[in-house]
């Protein structure tokens, strides 16, 4: 059974879907709009403001004046997780069916990714989530990967990452996990609840339907803790570099005016802080000068809270790839994550990544190959991503930028 009939036939728990609204949504055969002015600016934007974005991309599109169905796509598909949240995307609508993206240059993050690894991953998140949006709109979508080939480093601005052009559906069969983005976010709070059963991964397994990684999971208490003293040394050796540190300084937000006009990084309301800890972190804890940010307490304040998200953990997922490791790869990697963040999603699990023991600098690499090794994988495997999965009612939708910055 391929991917598009499972999902067809999957029934989803799911409160905002109806035929209606589907049907309203859907593109009429033969009419294509044509490209419209971008809405209102999004300046004044607020927490109901990306809240309503994220329960609802299309009707949000609509509520800003965007008509255009390749906008609505756009709109719909910033809303793919990325690295710190950066959004390295630009995109250059090229007609009212087709886009071509671009990696943002200027959104890299060399201290921490210094080969693109993570970069190309948020591609692909893009590139599925467009695909999911374009699907639930009644659009096949076709996607070329490097048309114009692959870029060296000063060509990317120039050598798009991906063709992504759209038709009308000949055959109304549909693969829904677009209806689980209202609930898909990286929730770095604390787990709690029972350990993820085999069951619940099967269910993963079979809404994720990945066509490219390999999905390996951890079970059972005894065997998890075989993991979170690694992945806690990972994570204390990246803070302890500096300039892999700065990164999260850098793009770090904690005043409410700045998280929603900025509207990209990552905040403390996105790693799990809420009501009274969360006043206080901000009130007498957060410093974010260059000196109090790697000072010895602010450095153990952030491993300590590290520590506990991991030993909270009911569940690890590590995405293998075997073979080739290059842009194409990663990018196809990160397609099938973000179809794995929507069925953690759709299953009301909890989801959070922690890829200290994966980057690519000699740091990281010893841990890269601690993991590799426990998993019995082969020394032709690579471990793209990883994360921990659990159980939380915590929520924040982190907010994503205007369409008009990512636009060229």
């Amino acid at each position: 059974m391929d991917r598009v009939s499972y999902l067809t036939i999957k029934k989803m728990n799911h409160t905002t879907f109806s035929r209606k609204k589907f049907l309203n949504r859907s593109f009429q055969i033969g009419v294509l709009i044509s490209l419209a002015p971008l809405g209102k600016s999004l300046l004044a934007f607020s927490r109901e403001d990306s809240e309503f974005y994220r329960n609802d991309p299309l009707a949000f599109a609509d509520s800003i004046g965007i008509t255009s169905n390749i906008q609505k796509i756009i709109l719909s598909a910033m809303l793919a997780p990325n690295s710190h949240n950066t959004q390295p995307w630009k995109v250059k609508i090229e007609s009212d069916t087709s886009f071509l993206l671009y990696g943002d240059t200027d959104r890299r993050l060399p201290p921490i990714d210094p080969i693109n690894r993570q970069f190309y991953h948020s591609q692909g998140t893009f590139l599925e989530l467009a695909r999911l949006a374009a699907d639930s709109m009644m659009f096949d979508a076709k996607i070329t990967l490097f048309p114009s080939g692959i870029p060296i480093e000063n060509q990317m601005i120039m050598k798009p990452v991906a063709k992504f052009v759209i038709s009308p559906k000949d055959k109304c069969v549909h693969d829904f996990l677009f209806l689980s983005v209202p609930k898909r976010q990286m929730n770095r709070s604390i787990y709690s609840g029972e350990f993820i059963s085999e069951d619940e991964v099967i269910n993963l397994k079979k809404l994720t339907f990945a066509s490219f990684v390999d999905l390996k999971f951890v079970l059972k208490e005894e065997n998890i803790k075989n993991y979170t003293d690694i992945l806690h040394q990972a994570f204390v050796t990246e803070t302890n570099i500096k300039a892999a540190n700065e990164v999260s300084r850098v793009w770090f937000r904690t005043d409410t005016n700045d998280i929603f006009s900025k509207r990209d990084g990552i905040t403390l309301e996105g790693n799990g802080l809420s009501g009274l800890k969360l006043w206080l972190v901000k009130k007498f804890f957060i410093d974010l000068s260059p000196e109090g940010w790697h000072s010895e307490t602010s450095k153990k304040g952030g491993n300590d809270i590290a520590k506990a998200q991991i030993d909270s953990t009911k569940g690890l997922v590590f995405f293998v790839t075997e073979g080739k490791d290059t842009a194409v790869e990663w990018i196809k990697t990160g397609m099938d994550f973000m179809r794995f963040t929507l069925a953690v999603a759709n299953e009301n699990l909890a989801f959070h990544t922690m890829n200290q023991a994966l980057e690519d600098y000699p740091e990281s690499n010893v841990y890269h190959n601690i993991l590799r090794d426990k998993l019995g994988l082969s020394k032709k495997s690579r471990i793209q991503l990883m994360g921990r999965i659990g159980r939380s009612d915590f929520s924040f939708a982190s907010p994503r930028r205007d369409i008009k910055e990512i636009l060229i």
